[in-house]
């Protein structure tokens, strides 16, 4: 027990000077921890903010639960949006006109030929011949491009004219911006 007192007498400027150290170093820490613990204080006031006293995990389910709607809503619209894309691949989408005279003795270019595809070229043709006695419809279905049944020259226009003249996306994008510059 006399050497332990010998040793604490002996190095008693040794072992302050080490105390001293350990308490800044304590302090030092201690301020760190404290301004960290501040800064988590503050983020956790601004995520809790309006939330009505509500503990933190019960908000996290709740953000959780809503991002899984989300993602199921998602899925469906996508889902929707393939079954709509699919849809409207069969719709009419490329018209071609043509109005003529299949007549000498008639005036006016009161007969017709109209040439309606959807996106794979499938479609109809509808031709109106207007004559002094009758009027006659013809309507031609087209597969690919083509019909099965012979067309006539006006036909033909109006199916030509069909298949280089699309409504898509781009056309009606140019037809507004050049209205809206007229």
């Amino acid at each position: 027990m006399e050497s332990l007192i010998y040793f604490f007498e002996k190095n008693s400027t040794l072992l302050l000077m080490f105390s001293l150290g350990i308490n800044l170093f304590t302090i030092i820490f201690l301020i760190i921890t404290m301004t960290i613990s501040s800064n988590l204080k503050e983020k956790y006031r601004k995520l809790v903010r309006g939330t009505d006293g509500k503990q933190i995990e019960k908000i996290l389910f709740e953000h959780i639960d809503n991002i899984e709607e989300v993602h199921k809503k998602l899925n469906e619209i996508e889902s929707n949006i393939d079954i709509l894309s699919n849809r409207l691949s069969f719709c009419v989408q490329k018209i071609g006109i043509v109005r003529y005279n299949a007549f000498d003795d008639i005036g006016s270019d009161l007969s017709y030929s109209i040439s309606l595809l959807d996106e794979n070229n499938d479609g109809i043709i509808l031709s109106g011949i207007y004559g002094r006695v009758e009027t006659v419809s013809y309507a031609k279905p087209i597969k690919g491009g083509t019909s099965n049944y012979s067309l006539s020259v006006e036909e033909l226009q109006a199916l030509e004219r069909a298949k280089t003249n699309s409504l898509d996306r781009a056309d009606l994008k140019r037809s507004k911006t050049s209205e809206q510059a007229g």
